[in-house]
C-alpha cells in the first residue's frame, strides 16, 4: 500500500471509484425497474394489482438503501466516512420526509378539496371525494415522479466516477512512461560508456586542464 497525507492506502481505496460506478448503475438499474412497477398503479382500478404493484416497487426501491450507503462512505476519504453518512441522512430527511410530505398534503387539497380528512378522521365530502378520484391519482403521479431525480443523480455520480476512474488511468500511464524513459536512458547511458571503454583509441588522453594528445602527436613527438 502507499502513503498518501500520512495515511496508509490500501486496495479498498485504490478501487473505491471503479466499485461506486458499479454500484451506482446497479441502484439505478433498481430505481428504474421499480417505476416501472410503481407507475402503473395510476391506472389500475382493482385493490390487489393496485397493492401489488405498490408492494414490488416500493421495496425494490428500499432495497438500495444498503448500497446508497456504501456508496456515500466510498466516495469520501477514510476519515469523512462518518460526515458522509451524516451528511447523507440530513439531505434525505431534508428532501424526503420533512418538508415533502406536507407540501404533497397541500398538493391533494388543492386537486382534490373534497378529499380533506376531518378531525373525526373522514374525507370532508365522501361523495364527491369519488368523483375527484383524477385528483388523487394526480398526487399520486407527483409523488412518484419526484423519485424520477434520483436517476439523474445516480447517473451524474457515475460520470463522476467514471472519470476519476479515466484521470487515475492515466496518472498511473505516464507514470510508467516515466519509467520506461528512465530505463531507456540509464541503458542508453551504459552502453555509450560501455563503448567508448572497449573502443577507445591506443594514445588517446585527456588531461584534466583540457589538453589531449592523439596517436599523431605521438608520432610526431617520437
Amino acid at each position: 500500500s502507499s502513503s498518501r497525507g500520512g495515511e496508509d492506502v490500501g486496495v479498498d481505496d485504490a478501487m473505491r471509484y471503479p466499485i461506486i460506478a458499479s454500484m451506482v448503475s446497479r441502484v439505478n438499474a433498481l430505481v428504474a425497474i421499480s417505476l416501472v412497477f410503481i407507475f402503473p398503479t395510476l391506472l389500475v382500478q382493482d385493490a390487489v394489482f393496485f397493492l401489488t404493484f405498490l408492494f414490488i416497487g416500493w421495496t425494490l426501491l428500499f432495497m438500495t438503501q444498503t448500497m446508497v450507503n456504501l456508496i456515500s462512505m466510498l466516495a469520501v476519504d477514510r476519515c469523512h466516512r462518518p460526515n458522509a453518512v451524516a451528511f447523507l441522512m440530513l439531505i434525505s430527511h431534508i428532501l424526503g420526509d420533512v418538508p415533502l410530505p406536507v407540501i404533497l398534503g397541500l398538493i391533494k387539497d388543492k386537486l382534490a378539496p373534497s378529499c380533506r380528512v376531518g378531525p373525526s378522521g373522514d374525507f370532508a365530502d365522501p361523495k364527491q371525494c369519488e368523483a375527484e378520484e383524477a385528483g388523487i391519482r394526480q398526487s399520486l403521479a407527483i409523488a412518484y415522479a419526484w423519485v424520477l431525480w434520483t436517476l439523474l443523480f445516480y447517473e451524474l455520480c457515475r460520470r463522476f466516477a467514471k472519470r476519476e476512474i479515466g484521470k487515475a488511468r492515466a496518472e498511473e500511464h505516464n507514470t510508467l512512461l516515466l519509467q520506461e524513459e528512465e530505463d531507456d536512458g540509464s541503458r542508453e547511458d551504459s552502453a555509450f560508456a560501455y563503448y567508448h571503454s572497449q573502443f577507445q583509441p591506443a594514445g588517446f588522453n585527456q588531461s584534466a586542464g583540457g589538453d589531449e594528445s592523439s596517436p599523431r602527436n605521438g608520432r610526431d613527438n617520437q
